[in-house]
């Protein structure tokens, strides 16, 4: 039983640990993004994302800013967001979007 205890203990260390504040920024898409299927690319992509307070904003062109989802981060330079998951390194990464019926990458520039 106190090994038990102790194991929970431990994996709630881990997940407090690695759910760290999620820094506000501003990412915008840059480059080509890689969608599917079937496999496509577009050269033209205008996604902005915006974290505020632990909240995820999505905007892009034909579509007002709205509230996505909550946002964390679950390992350094990695969040989940809903379908999405952001990688970002020194302000540059990309977003893989995965919902159940398509996916894109989505390149990003971001600014704090």
């Amino acid at each position: 039983m106190r090994l038990a205890i102790l194991a929970f203990a431990l994996l709630a260390v881990t997940v407090t640990a690695a759910s760290a504040a999620v820094p506000n920024m501003i990412c915008r898409a840059e480059g080509p993004t890689v969608a599917g299927p079937p496999l496509q690319q577009y050269d033209e992509v205008t996604d902005v994302f915006r974290v505020t307070n632990g909240k995820l904003y999505h905007r892009w062109s034909g579509r007002d800013e709205h509230l996505y989802n909550d946002i964390r981060e679950v390992e350094p330079g990695r969040y989940v967001s809903g379908h999405m998951v952001f990688l970002i390194d020194k302000l540059r990464g990309y977003v893989v979007i995965a919902a159940p019926t398509d996916w894109r990458v989505v390149y990003l520039n971001c600014k704090s």
